[in-house]
């Protein structure tokens, strides 16, 4: 095996394993916004990975260059969907009624004091 099949199996199995953390934090984390950023930051750096992997494979020639530029829309698509699900699920009715509400610690003590 040459140095480029190396590194081509080195960043697609980082990229692989960059999805699969981003699917467990999906999977475990409590909160919306948790599954989100989870979402956000390990399916992007595991897809550009990935891609990257694709290209060395590939070599250089035309298919690199579509490639690239698949890389450069999930670049630019992922983080700003993202952001705008976060957006919107703050903008959500049930989501403003939770962060008005005084959590259950805080609802205790008041109850000793009186």
């Amino acid at each position: 095996m040459n140095p480029l099949e190396i590194a081509t199996i080195i960043t697609g199995s980082l990229g692989l394993l960059f999805m699969l953390i981003s699917l467990i934090g999906i999977i475990r984390l409590p909160d919306f916004f948790t599954r989100l950023h989870a979402q956000g930051v390990g399916d992007t750096l595991g897809a550009l990975l990935m891609i990257i992997s694709m290209m060395m494979a590939a070599g250089a020639g035309l298919m690199s260059v579509k490639l690239f530029l698949v890389m450069v829309i999930i670049l630019v698509t992922n983080p700003v969907g993202t952001n705008l699900m976060m957006i919107a699920g703050m903008n959500n009715k049930e989501y403003r009624e939770y962060k008005k509400k005084k959590p259950e610690k805080d609802k205790g003590k008041e109850e000793k004091k009186q």
